[in-house]
């Protein structure tokens, strides 16, 4: 197998840093330089992907954020129940649709028949808010 020569000057701690990884390897110094430059062309080559990857890590935090953000939201009481009178929670309301202490159907609550009905209108606007941010994420998730 034909070689090329490559003749480079580099820094004292380089050289020592070489060495040392020459030494734990078990390998010439040629064999190390060798693997440690392409470990770094490969590395520089990816690099294109690993900026994407590190794109979509963010987005996937800032989803997970605002699913946690509505996850806790949900979880605040947000009323009673117009059956049995117990409380309930945004999950009741939107996620399982019913009191779970009664079974009774909550979707009254939504869009009520009375008027006059349990639901703590500013947690019920809150948990809104958070549904439609957890959608938002969603729509735009989709769009990429």
């Amino acid at each position: 197998m034909a070689q090329d020569v490559i003749y480079a000057r580099v820094p004292p701690d380089l050289k020592e840093a070489t060495d040392a990884y020459a030494t734990r390897q078990g390998v010439t110094l040629t064999a190390a330089v060798t693997d440690l430059l392409e470990r770094g062309l490969a590395a520089a080559s990816d690099s294109r992907s690993v900026d994407q990857l590190d794109a979509r890590l963010r987005t996937a935090e800032a989803q997970l954020a605002t699913l946690t953000a509505f996850a806790e939201r949900a979880d605040h009481r947000i009323g009673d129940c117009p059956k049995c009178g117990e409380e309930i929670t945004g999950r009741d309301l939107l996620a399982v649709g019913s009191c779970p202490h009664c079974g009774k159907a909550l979707s009254e609550l939504i869009v009520p028949v009375n008027p006059k009905t349990t639901l703590d209108q500013r947690e019920a606007l809150m948990l809104v808010g958070a549904l439609g941010a957890v959608l938002a994420v969603a729509y735009l998730a989709s769009k990429k």
